[in-house]
């Protein structure tokens, strides 16, 4: 049984070691990076629970916000590696769509590495389009993509 909720304060610690286990050190955010983001104006975090996935039943989970000029930004969409494949991320990159689109966004846009082919893929196939390559832009030496997608009324 999944179910999609709001996070709340005592899932950070959770939430920060699933970020951890899904991205490289330097990709992966800080406690506080990861604090900080979840605490801007317009931001929330949903979380996919799972009755028999990981420590408190956490598979996984999207942070989103919607910035100053009104866009909708994925900030971060994670998935433990053992609960993928069965559709949870699409559940939450929809889940978020609408959180945004509930917030007047009528855009959302994210940024991807280029190397995580898996990630660019899982995008294209929920019609994200590449708008531009972000030179150097993690670690000073990766380049990333910046993808977007209108929402649909």
């Amino acid at each position: 049984m999944l179910r999609i909720r709001q996070s709340t304060p005592a899932d950070f610690d959770e939430l920060w070691r699933i970020d951890q286990a899904c991205f490289t050190s330097g990709i992966s955010y800080s406690r506080d990076e990861l604090a900080q983001y979840m605490s801007i104006p317009g931001a929330f975090t949903l979380v996919a629970e799972s009755d028999n996935e990981g420590p408190a039943g956490i598979a996984g989970f999207v942070l989103g916000a919607r910035d100053r000029r009104g866009s909708g930004r994925i900030i971060t969409i994670d998935v433990l590696s053992e609960a993928r494949r069965r559709g949870l991320g699409s559940q939450l990159l929809a889940a978020a769509e609408t959180r945004l689109r509930e917030q007047g966004c009528e855009r959302v846009l994210l940024e991807v590495a280029v190397d995580n082919a898996p990630a660019i893929a899982f995008y294209k196939r929920h019609q994200y389009a590449v708008l531009k390559t972000l030179p150097r832009y993690y670690l000073g030496t990766l380049d990333a993509l910046l993808m977007g997608k209108k929402l649909a009324e």
